[in-house]
């Protein structure tokens, strides 16, 4: 090898090394940073031990991250010019160290916001993003997550490290450098390296150890004893990783499925050996038991934004979150669900989940071609054929991930923003006027309506100077305990739900006046927001109600376990409504009938029984209050019945109801 050759090889890997150690420490700043930021959420008893553990952790773990980002320059910079001389690796370097930095940036100033909310560093609703709309969301992150601030704060942060990592480089690059350059047989110097280099491969590809088992990885690195210190151990590009992984890991397991696959999970579903017919129709058809009881001239489906369990919690009662609700569910004829969880994360999801009668698995179920037809197994379109109205009310606009054209093709009157009175905002107009315009759409004629609010989610704009007869943003300010953090903000999020609430109950018992014989089903259509623990349970974070209220709900005999999602409404309410032995068609259960499988709650990223909720990812949870849990047979048993009904779904949502090859 020449000099000169040599001479760059050193210098581009000694600045490759400098590159990768720079990098570890920029991550273990911003991992600071986060505790540091986040510190209320802490656990009283958190020890300076657990900090050094959660930072050690993250060091091992950012070493893949690190790695990751300096393999182009090592590539690309290095041993290009190693073969090129005249390839300029060191201005290519700093080019890509600059790139790297900047996103490493923007990632944590995109954490911040992103922890506040969703209480994770980065989840797979990210990638729903831009299937929303977007231009809302953009208006929303700008009012309500000040990214405006955000992004200049991570251009700074971006300057100031590029500043840092050119000092770097030119302060150490020749000191580090020159021991080598003097080496009277280069050729043994590069052969040295370049069998070091495989086993530090290795040693930064596991994260800091030479075998599996000793590995550290996105999904093992939850090693601390509090959900804050197990999200700071996992840097953002690796928590990034970690979303797009559990995101793709679904979509691969749906998008991909088999008739072979189909077959032996309905059959399994069945309690059948074999499945041979050709079409899913028998796996979906039911005969309606018959519950005693009047038949509702009026059907209420209510999807509410971001209406979450956790307020309706014992513990939350003396917060005047869910007043509303709470009044309500002192009646003898309404009935709480509270093992009970939404389709996914976002909002479309729940709305197909709900009147499709499926799970949501993030396959966008509402603009597959599958669905430019009704869907046999939808509640909508069976309620129809027994002679209800049936309506879609959203107080926002039909664009909005397309559900105008969703509720056509489904054969539902969609009812939408310029139906209503009132001012329009980002997401249309305000619960207030929406659902007093909804009223005046109900008449004598039998109707199911499926409605969809919209006021309790952000920008948070609802004008509060109107509401003189709820509490003020500053009475919930003072209810919130010490340590929670982002006072105003929480306290505004709490305004908000306290408003849909306090309306969505007004309304309720405006139509029930009028309309005694309605049924109401009431549910969220996600939670996953927020809350004011700073460690929230899986179950605080996930789970929604199900709130049964009407005449019907007078003659339930609710069995001592039961738990359900989403897809499960639409079997619970056909069965209330359709005289014995009338034929349907739902895939999921009548959450009120009496069973001899374990209930079960499917939804896209967790499941439920009536003693814990489990997550794709493998790990389970014992809901609150709960002290059983399943054997490892029913956990088992349930996993698979789970997959088996995501199996069916998928292909009911990407290929149809006929069991095919093609």
């Amino acid at each position: 090898m020449k000099e000169s050759r040599y001479t760059s090889f050193i210098r581009n890997l000694t600045q490759d090394a400098l590159f990768f150690v720079f990098l570890l420490g920029v991550l273990t700043v911003y991992r600071i940073a986060f505790l540091i930021l986040f510190r209320d959420a802490l656990a009283a008893e958190t020890t300076g031990q657990d900090i050094a553990l959660t930072l050690w952790y993250g060091l091992r773990i950012s070493l893949k991250t690190a790695g990751a980002c300096v393999l182009p320059s090592f590539m690309l910079a290095t041993l290009l010019q190693a073969v090129c001389v005249k390839w300029k690796g060191t201005a290519f370097r700093f080019g890509w160290a600059c790139f790297v930095l900047l996103v490493l940036s923007i990632l944590f100033q995109s954490r911040i916001p992103y922890y506040h909310e969703f209480h994770n560093a980065f989840g797979p609703f990210m990638f729903n993003t831009f299937h929303d709309d977007v231009g809302a969301i953009v208006t929303t992150a700008i009012q309500e997550y000040n990214a405006v601030w955000h992004t200049l704060g991570a251009i700074v942060c971006a300057v100031l490290w590029i500043w840092l990592c050119r000092k770097w480089f030119n302060w150490l690059t020749d000191r580090l450098s020159r021991p080598l350059l003097r080496v009277k047989r280069p050729w043994i110097a590069v052969t040295i390296i370049c069998i070091l280099l495989v086993p530090f491969a290795v040693f930064v590809r596991k994260g800091g150890s030479f075998t599996f088992n000793g590995s550290i990885y996105w999904k093992n690195a939850a090693r601390m004893n509090q959900h804050i210190l197990n999200e700071a151990i996992v840097d953002d590009i690796q928590a990034v990783y970690r979303a797009s992984r559990i995101y793709k890991q679904l979509r691969k397991s749906t998008a991909a499925v088999k008739v072979d696959d189909v077959r032996e999970a309905a059959a399994r579903l069945m309690g059948r050996t074999a499945y041979a017919e050709d079409t899913l129709l028998p796996l979906l058809e039911r005969r309606a038991k018959g519950i005693q009881g009047p038949k509702p001239d009026h059907i209420f489906v209510i999807i509410g934004e971001t209406y979450m369990m956790w307020p309706l919690l014992e513990k939350y009662k003396d917060y005047p979150l869910a007043a509303g609700m709470r009044r309500l569910l002192k009646r003898p004829d309404a009935v709480l669900v509270k093992q009970f969880l939404p389709a996914s994360t976002g909002t479309m999801f729940g709305v197909t989940s709900v009147t499709l009668g499926i799970p949501e698995l993030n396959l966008f179920a509402s603009s597959r071609p599958t669905a430019r037809t009704p869907y046999e197994t939808s509640l909508t379109w069976q309620l129809k054929k027994q002679g209800y109205k049936a309506r879609f009310f959203y107080g926002g606009y039909p664009s909005w991930n397309e559900v105008g054209s969703f509720v056509q093709n489904q054969e539902m009157e969609g009812k939408f923003v310029t139906d209503f009175e009132g001012t329009q905002g980002v997401w249309g107009v305000p619960d207030r006027e929406f659902l007093q315009g909804v009223s005046g759409f109900i008449s004598e004629a039998p109707s199911v309506n499926v409605i969809l609010t919209s006021s309790n989610h952000p920008p948070y704009r609802v004008d509060m100077t109107r509401e003189p007869d709820l509490p003020t943003v500053e009475d919930l300010n003072k209810l919130l305990p010490p340590e929670v953090s982002a006072r105003e903000l929480t306290a505004a999020r709490m305004w908000h739900f306290m408003y849909a609430d306090h309306y969505l109950a007004n309304f309720i018992e405006e139509i029930l006046a009028k309309y005694p014989n309605s049924l109401f089903i009431i549910t969220g259509d996600h939670a996953d927001r927020w809350t004011i623990e700073s460690s929230p349970s899986n179950y605080e974070r996930t789970a929604v109600p199900l709130i049964v209220i009407g005449k019907l709900a007078q003659t339930l005999r609710l069995p001592k376990q039961i738990a359900g999602s989403h897809m499960d409404i639409a079997a619970t309410v056909l069965e209330m409504i359709l005289p014995k032995g009338t034929p349907y068609y739902a895939l999921g259960h009548n959450m009120f009938a009496p069973t001899n499988e374990i209930p079960l709650g499917v939804a896209a990223y967790y499941w439920i029984t009536p003693q814990e909720i489990g997550s794709v990812t493998g790990d389970t949870q014992p809901l609150p209050g709960s002290t059983a849990t399943l054997t490892k047979e029913e956990l088992k048993k349930v996993r698979q019945r789970v997959k088996d009904i995501q199996t069916v779904a998928a292909w009911r949502v990407l290929k149809g109801i006929e069991l095919t090859n093609k």
